[in-house]
């Protein structure tokens, strides 16, 4: 019989990916002088949804596409079309 450690010890470096795509956009946007939260961003299906204020939702429309290029060459394993 196989110990329950061994059988668990393949999910401990397992992360929440949610969370870690969330850190990734927070990283790329502070590059670009954008500050931005946690809260602040969603993922659904093939786009990055934004709540903010609209003064910082310019500044994020003037740069979505060299945005875009730096996410989707950053988190690999999605595509995103577009930032909302």
């Amino acid at each position: 019989m196989i110990p329950i450690e061994n059988l668990l010890s393949r999910f401990k470096n397992l992360t929440n990916t949610e969370k870690r795509k969330k850190e990734l956009m927070i990283e790329i946007c502070r590059k670009e002088n954008i500050q931005l939260n946690t809260k602040q961003i969603f993922f659904s299906k093939n786009y990055v949804v934004l709540k903010v204020p609209p003064i910082i939702k310019t500044e994020i429309l003037l740069k979505k596409e060299d945005l875009l290029k730096k996410i989707n060459k950053t988190i690999k394993n999605e595509i995103y079309k577009d930032i909302r």
